[in-house]
């Protein structure tokens, strides 16, 4: 690993950089990907995030593949879809992976959503078809059964660690009651606005550690723009104090708190500011913090991104109802025609 940036030791004994490269680029962003892992390979980045859904897989493989950086330095993760849930399909889907980043094995294999849909085929256009009610819906295959598909991945040797992302409380415990290998990361939405603190204290007592996706609170995805942290008064303070920017003020706000942050830039200067490690006085931690214990949002949000039948947080359980009334009702309209 870079020996500039300080890492986490995982429940594996593997170790995890505090500061990763996100790779979420939307849609057509393939060639931007590309140059943009070329640089944060450049830049000294070697934990890289990614996904099969994301449509970067193999940008960044073509990336890693042409840098001089050797396999053993780096640390790659990427994620299994929910279409992908139904046992028989973990491998094939997990192959595919490593097909298109170009690699022998992965350092993380993640459980994306803890959400279990049709398999629809391994196009990236069918992964996230809803239907004509604007619902993807949800199968019934147990998490359980997902996850002994991953464990028998770490048997085969084809990945080293499991994380899992996007998951409740309830369905860690139940995990982990359950498990042969115990997750040994969690990646979930942190940021000043999603504190995330009854979760980070549990994953700490548990041994798992915690990586923050949307560290800036924008993802570019479901709900960009619902806040700006970076433009917070007690961010803007802590910034001038350590003559910083927002961006590594609250970056480093998540790796005081115990987290691996995984920023996301197709920026070269971003790219390369993002990259700095630097102490922040608890009490300056605490300040940001305030922020969401003002003003809690979730800016991922599976609701608003996959329909109704994925509200996996239980955060929108009144318009779920009405939306199942809804339903019901047209249902038995059409049946009486």
């Amino acid at each position: 690993m870079t020996a500039s940036i300080p890492t986490f030791l995982l429940n594996t004994g593997d170790r995890l950089p505090v500061i990763g490269y996100g790779t979420f680029g939307g849609k057509n962003s393939s060639e931007a990907m590309y140059e943009a892992a070329k640089e944060a390979l450049k830049v000294g980045y070697r934990f890289f995030d990614t996904a099969y859904s994301y449509t970067t897989e193999e940008a960044l493989g073509k990336a890693i593949r042409e840098s001089d950086v050797s396999r053993k330095e780096l640390f790659v993760n990427t994620k299994l879809s929910q279409t992908f849930h139904e046992p028989k399909y973990v491998r094939p889907a997990c192959e595919r992976s490593l097909s298109l980043l170009g690699l022998d094995y992965l350092d993380m294999y993640m459980v994306h959503w803890p959400l279990a849909w049709k398999f629809s085929g391994f196009e990236f256009e069918n992964l996230r078809k809803k239907d004509e009610e604007g619902d993807i819906k949800c199968i019934d295959v147990p998490l359980i059964d997902t996850w002994r598909g991953m464990e028998q991945l770490v048997k085969d040797g084809l990945v080293k660690n499991l994380g899992i992302s996007n998951f409740t409380l309830p369905m860690i415990k139940e995990l982990l009651t359950q498990c042969n290998i115990p997750p040994a990361v969690h990646q979930i939405e942190i940021h000043p606005n999603l504190l995330q603190e009854d979760m980070l204290a549990f994953c700490k007592e548990n041994n798992i550690l915690c990586i923050a996706s949307t560290p800036l609170g924008n993802p570019g995805l479901f709900g960009a723009g619902k806040i700006n942290p970076l433009a917070e008064p007690e961010v803007l303070q802590v910034a001038k104090k350590y003559g910083k920017t927002s961006a590594q003020v609250v970056l480093n706000w998540g790796i005081s708190r115990g987290c691996s942050v995984i920023p996301k830039s197709a920026t070269p200067k971003r790219i390369k500011e993002n990259f700095v490690v630097f102490p922040i006085d608890s009490k300056d931690v605490d300040l940001i913090s305030k922020i969401g214990h003002r003003n809690t949002i979730r800016v991922c949000d599976p609701f608003d991104a996959f329909g109704p039948s994925n509200d996996v947080f239980g955060e929108h359980k009144e318009e779920v109802a009405k939306w199942l009334s809804l339903r019901k009702s047209v249902n038995n309209l059409k049946s009486n025609i």
